[in-house]
């Protein structure tokens, strides 16, 4: 009996053991799940995470980004408005490098004696009285026309929408041909002495011619029609520009006198700088500055708000040389002068306009009588003659009458940062 009674409970006992066991298992089983729940819940919280992060970095890169671009934007505004003004300047000296690859234009028999370029064409007028039309891509003659009266060509200015080719010399005359087809549009007469200087206003149809009556004339070349006649040299107009404003720059020769007449206004103001010399060329660099050269080898920069220069510059070419031409890179520091001495010199302005250094010297063989600079910078080109334009007070026989093309290079910014600097 005792025996009967110990072995159910021995029973129950082992019931209650595996009882405890199957429990222990279901815990388990349950901790297990909930650390692999845990895990994804962590493993989606973390990539949730990181995709809130690039999120954040992207829409910071995105604002840094607008922000920059809103000041490149402000920036290119502030200078197209000083551009338009003719106030902007972009300092370029550093940067501006003339390639090797140069190329001489040979067609003229006597002296050239001035130059006028467009964005495709160069032209080229002689003392021969040949006006030469030439394809700056391949530097071949396009055409040749003359003046009736076959006389010297001393003048020659292009409009900028490449429209007209203006041209006058010694027959007291004024011509405009159609730049395209080189055909005869209209001949201006007014003047009583020979055309010395020509100039269009950029981007306009307004003419201005210089002579050796000492008067200035305006043209409407749209209406084909004289407006008036401006005095005030006491001498021989030998050089004038323009730029943006109704305004020209004049020289007088012998008169010494650099002279901007505002039209609107019908003003003029007179500069006094060179002494005991004669006054060949003028040039603007904006429509602040400008540039004279004269036969006393002196360069001279002027603001407009100075009457005298801002800086002056003796000796500027070799002993005894004359300074017979000047172009300016419009907008820039920089210029470029031009003389018999036997070279070209490249020039720029230092801050302020209180100093100038020759940045570069081209060896040239002969006078240099007309210098003009591409529209886009990217050439400039001389006519080199074995006489001066005006005269025959020498000829050297060793030079070359022709006209050489330089082309030159603007360098990029090392970084947009120098932009806002």
């Amino acid at each position: 009996m005792v025996k009967r009674a110990a072995e159910p409970e021995l029973e129950e006992n082992a019931e209650d053991i595996d009882s405890d066991f199957s429990d222990n298992d279901d815990a388990s089983s349950v901790s297990d799940a909930e650390s692999v729940e845990e895990s994804a819940q962590g493993k989606r919280l973390r990539l949730a995470k990181q995709y809130l992060e690039k999120l954040e970095n992207e829409q910071l890169k995105t604002e840094n980004d607008s922000e920059i671009n809103r000041d490149l934007v402000a920036h290119r505004l502030q200078q197209d408005v000083l551009a338009e003004k003719g106030k902007l300047e972009t300092r370029v000296g550093k940067r501006l490098c003339v390639l090797e690859n140069k190329f001489t234009l040979k067609g003229h028999r006597l002296s050239p004696t001035c130059l006028a370029i467009t964005d495709t064409h160069l032209f080229s007028g002689s003392k021969d009285g040949a006006i030469i039309k030439w394809d700056l891509s391949t530097g071949k003659k396009v055409s040749v026309v003359k003046h009736d009266s076959k006389k010297q060509i001393l003048a020659l200015a292009a409009s900028t929408d490449n429209m007209y080719l203006a041209s006058g010399g010694q027959d007291k005359v004024i011509i405009l041909w159609d730049i395209d087809t080189m055909t005869f549009v209209k001949c201006f007469r007014k003047h009583r002495g020979a055309i010395t200087a020509l100039a269009f206003r950029r981007n306009s149809h307004l003419l201005m011619s210089g002579s050796a009556d000492r008067s200035v004339n305006l043209w409407n070349c749209d209406d084909k029609l004289y407006i008036e006649s401006l005095y005030g040299h006491q001498d021989i107009v030998t050089g004038m520009d323009s730029f943006l404003q109704e305004r020209v720059v004049t020289v007088g020769g012998h008169d010494r006198t650099l002279r901007l007449w505002k039209i609107q206004e019908e003003s003029q103001l007179v500069f006094n700088g060179h002494k005991n010399t004669v006054l060949d060329c003028v040039s603007m660099l904006n429509e602040e500055h400008f540039v004279t050269g004269g036969q006393d080898n002196v360069l001279a920069v002027w603001h407009i708000k100075k009457k005298k220069p801002a800086i002056t510059q003796i000796k500027a070419h070799a002993k005894g040389s004359w300074i017979s031409a000047v172009a300016g890179l419009k907008n820039t520091e920089c210029f470029i002068s031009g003389s018999n001495g036997g070279n070209v010199k490249i020039w720029a302005c230092g801050e302020n306009y209180r100093s100038m250094e020759c940045i570069k010297s081209i060896e040239i063989v002969g006078t240099v009588n007309s210098i003009v600079i591409s529209q886009d910078n990217s050439s400039f080109v001389l006519a080199v003659g074995q006489e001066p334009k005006m005269g025959r007070w020498w000829s050297d026989k060793v030079a070359r009458n022709s006209v050489l093309v330089f082309p030159m290079v603007i360098e990029d910014e090392e970084s947009t940062d120098d932009i806002f600097n």
